[in-house]
């Protein structure tokens, strides 16, 4: 392969890489059988720490937290799950996460997504 190639290779290689495609956004919460997810809470830290979040841009059925900077300052996010029949389950979002997105659909059933 000549270096031309090469280099465009790379470089094309490095544009693609750039190019600010958003990462997969994953849902949070467990999934549990006949129970609905209904509400969350977004700590900094652990949730014993009482450090709740208040969302960045809320709205009738959906909105957002910006979470960056926490792990910037080198502190991890916890979500708290909370289903349908009062029962929680605690999550803790190690790998950088800049934001989560929340929405309730028409049966109150909430959904959150991390990226």
């Amino acid at each position: 392969m000549s270096s031309t190639r090469a280099l465009s290779t790379l470089l094309l290689t490095l544009l693609v890489a750039c190019s600010g495609v958003p990462a997969v956004s994953a849902e949070v919460c467990p999934v549990r059988t006949g129970q609905p997810l209904r509400f969350v809470d977004v700590f900094d830290g652990k949730p014993e720490e009482m450090a709740t979040l208040v969302p960045d841009e809320t709205g009738k059925s959906s909105g957002h937290w910006s979470l960056g900077y926490i792990y910037e300052a080198g502190r991890v996010v916890t979500v708290r799950c909370k289903y349908a029949d009062g029962q929680t389950s605690d999550v803790t979002l190690s790998a950088k996460t800049a934001r989560c997105d929340y929405k309730i659909n028409a049966k109150k059933t909430l959904a959150l997504n991390c990226n």
